[in-house]
């Protein structure tokens, strides 16, 4: 079975809670991403992605110069181990209704599985059946 160390991208981007949320924006745009990690004193304490920066900010009619990423992020962050199966992660993330996955080493992340790379794996199993 396929590990999920083999699909994750490696490279864990973050932002402060205290930045606004048009820097969370612009720095999704930028590095071309879905999601941020949300940290406070140096410690993993949510997330934020596209979809909260949009659904947050025109729900609450949030000016998004002075709004924070604390003020959308979401809280609940769900982990998974690296070495653990594609198929774990395909279920926690189909049973969670989850776009994005934080993997771990231990305590330590390192890195972030998302729907796209579920993606990959579909695509290489697929090739081996053809």
């Amino acid at each position: 079975m396929d590990q999920v160390s083999e699909y994750m991208v490696k490279v864990v981007r973050d932002i402060d809670v205290e930045a606004s949320v048009r820097d969370a924006a612009e720095k999704l745009g930028s590095l071309g991403i879905g999601s941020l990690l949300v940290k406070k004193d140096n410690e993993y304490v949510g997330m934020v992605s596209e979809m909260e920066i949009t659904r947050q900010s025109v729900a609450k009619n949030l000016d998004s110069n002075s709004a924070k990423v604390g003020d959308i992020f979401n809280p609940d962050i769900d982990y998974i181990g690296q070495e653990e199966t594609m198929s774990r992660a395909i279920a926690i993330m189909r049973e969670k209704k989850l776009r994005y996955l934080v993997v771990r080493d231990g305590k330590t992340v390192t890195g972030i599985l998302s729907v796209k790379d579920l993606l990959t794996y579909y695509e290489k199993w697929f090739q081996l059946i053809l």
